[in-house]
């Protein structure tokens, strides 16, 4: 009893089933329109022929593990990426435990609505990635090497949003620990971003990569256009349920750590706005921010007291306002509508296996 007890209200096992609750019934999971090119570019490697132009090459995180698997069927190259996600999942869930009774608020940001609609982009992978790298930075672990490490996979997967969260982060690392973290930054950019070149010398990638895209015509123009006329909805579409912890802290905490938070979001939204993306990247880029709000507000006793009225409000909020995710226009439920749904995929799957037994 003693045992089951201890599961029944522990952090780990609320945030597991939150985390699983949100992205699959709340939020629905949807796989991106683009998975089957996706899968049709596994091929073209295997038959040394690559005659995709998708900049999404450049991020090569699942293809490459659908090689090493030789996956050869589009139903299991989107049950393997499913299983990429759930494994983040369970890694994200495990490394935000440092925040104590604030870490399942962190599951209410808005990055959690990206990586269960755009299933099939890396990004599940990439927050996994964020997590690790904030958290080794508030903690002031020593592990240099697990940095390093962290800081190259998260640009070998997304080099944008690694180079946005470099930056992003040096806003709250203490000066006694910028040089170091600079070195590390710079070597990670580096072998990662070489890494990525081998590979598309490698398989003979042809396409326009990400930062060429940018400056394509009218590019720049209509992804600014799409942030100033739509800020608060991409706001909101970010934070989400941290929002009310947002305003609420930046009117209680000193004004040295508030600055921190309004830069490092000025500079999300800046990246944010060079991308045509929207909610998802900025989704992505805050949560280095949130983190280390909810890390601020952990320690301040004046908001323990108070962490009931907290998730009351933010809850309230939360599913009271909804969810209004920019991507071109405003949507409240997943834009990536396929002939197949994730929920028809599994279904068939399982009827295919069983079809013996249950006739």
């Amino acid at each position: 009893m003693n045992l089951i007890k201890k599961i029944s209200i522990n952090n780990l096992t609320i945030d597991s089933l939150v985390i699983i609750f949100l992205s699959h019934i709340y939020y629905k999971i949807t796989f991106v329109n683009v998975l089957q090119g996706e899968f049709l570019l596994i091929n073209q490697i295997k038959a040394g022929n690559v005659t995709s132009t998708l900049f999404s090459v450049e991020s090569p995180t699942y293809v490459l593990i659908g090689l090493l698997l030789g996956i050869d069927n589009i139903d299991n190259f989107k049950l393997l990426i499913y299983l990429i996600t759930l494994i983040s999942f369970g890694i994200i869930v495990i490394n935000i435990q440092f925040l104590n009774s604030y870490s399942t608020l962190f599951l209410f940001g808005g990055w959690l609505v990206t990586c269960s609609w755009y299933i099939g982009y890396v990004d599940a992978v990439s927050v996994m990635l964020i997590v690790l790298i904030t958290r080794n930075i508030i903690q002031e672990n020593n592990g240099k090497l697990n940095l390093l490490i962290y800081i190259t996979l998260l640009t070998i997967n997304h080099s944008a949003i690694s180079l946005a969260i470099i930056i992003i982060l040096l806003l709250f690392i203490k000066k006694g620990l910028l040089k170091k973290y600079l070195v590390i930054a710079i070597i990670s950019q580096l072998l990662g971003n070489g890494v990525i070149q081998y590979y598309l010398n490698y398989i003979g990638f042809s396409g326009r990569g990400r930062f060429r895209f940018i400056f394509n015509d009218n590019i720049i123009e209509t992804a600014t256009s799409f942030v100033g006329n739509n800020i608060l909805i991409i706001l909101w579409s970010g934070f989400l349920g941290v929002s009310f912890l947002i305003v609420l802290a930046s009117n209680m905490l000193l004004w040295v750590d508030v600055s921190k938070v309004l830069l490092g979001t000025l500079i999300a939204i800046f990246f944010t706005a060079i991308s045509l993306d929207t909610s998802r990247i900025f989704s992505l880029l805050v949560i280095p921010i949130i983190l280390n709000i909810l890390q601020m507000c952990s320690k301040k006793v004046e908001f323990n007291k108070y962490i009931s009225i907290i998730y009351t409000f933010s809850l309230i909020l939360f599913f009271f306002i909804g969810n209004y995710h920019f991507f071109g226009e405003v949507y409240k439920s997943s834009p990536m509508i396929n002939d197949e749904t994730f929920y028809d995929l599994i279904a068939r799957m399982v009827n295919s296996l069983m079809s013996g037994i249950w006739k």
